[in-house]
């Protein structure tokens, strides 16, 4: 297994929806890769399609619909299309099958495949038992190429986790605390010893996605410690320092925080 980052999403490409999404929750918020501003409709009818352009050939080799629910019906079903042309009109499926995404709960879909470099892809949705598609919506659609760099992180990884709390002192040194949010936000840090020029380019790539600066990155990110059976959404906390130890050999101290 190895540890997996999934970074690239929608914000350069243009969305062409099939029908009408809720005007509160537009189809526009694919694209910020939150996964808590969502694109909804539910009233969709028979199908419905997602048309990316990314204005060029972008390689891709996974799509993640995330935090989404697909409610009804119960055969709800998703295939992601290929562009055999530059004309967004002609689609290929990547597989022959659909793939069943009913969920009553917020939940992640990931689907990885052989890498395709295309403009144009088509996202479509519908329902294998006959009867409308009436409830979908999804936080965010990362789709591009997995960064997975050349071996896991040392032994030593340091598991954490911060409450949102906020501690008031009033008159005689008395403390008072509150509670901002209740869910616990894990934080790890890790460490990447003798990385080579690949694993560099990859991180430097990484970096300019998600704009790492010295404090938390500007955009979150997905990542996966088993290969994508798990997968954890979280923004970096420090900027890209990357340690020359030897001749092509590279060390990373990494620090991922991880989106409520």
């Amino acid at each position: 297994m190895s540890y997996t980052i999934y970074h690239q999403s929608l914000e350069s490409a243009t969305l062409t929806y099939s029908a009408t999404a809720d005007t509160n929750y537009p189809v526009t918020n694919l694209q910020d890769r939150y996964k808590n501003t969502f694109f909804k409709d539910t009233a969709i009818g028979a199908s419905i399609t997602i048309k990316v352009d990314f204005g060029s050939a972008r390689a891709c080799n996974y799509i993640i619909l995330q935090n989404y629910i697909a409610t009804a019906p119960a055969f709800a079903r998703f295939v992601l299309k290929y562009g055999t042309a530059d004309d967004g009109i002609n689609f290929e499926n990547l597989a022959s099958d659909y793939k069943i995404i009913h969920s009553t709960s917020l939940t992640n879909f990931l689907d990885t495949f052989t890498s395709k470099t295309k403009r144009y892809w088509l996202l479509s949705f519908d329902n294998a038992g006959g009867d409308d598609f009436n409830n979908l919506q999804i936080g965010a659609i990362y789709l591009g190429t997995q960064m997975a760099l050349s071996h896991t992180p040392e032994i030593g990884i340091v598991y954490s986790a911060d409450y949102d709390v906020n501690v008031n002192q009033g008159a005689g040194g008395i403390r008072a605390g509150s509670i901002n949010n209740a869910t616990v936000r894990r934080i790890w840090q890790f460490q990447w010893k003798l990385l080579n020029p690949t694993d560099k380019t990859n991180l430097e790539t990484f970096r300019d996605s998600v704009y790492m600066n010295k404090g938390l990155s500007r955009y979150p990110f997905i990542w996966s410690p088993d290969s994508g059976t798990t997968l954890y959404s979280a923004r970096t906390n420090g900027e890209l320092s990357l340690k020359q130890t030897a001749f092509e050999a590279y060390e990373w101290n990494a620090v991922f925080e991880e989106e409520l």
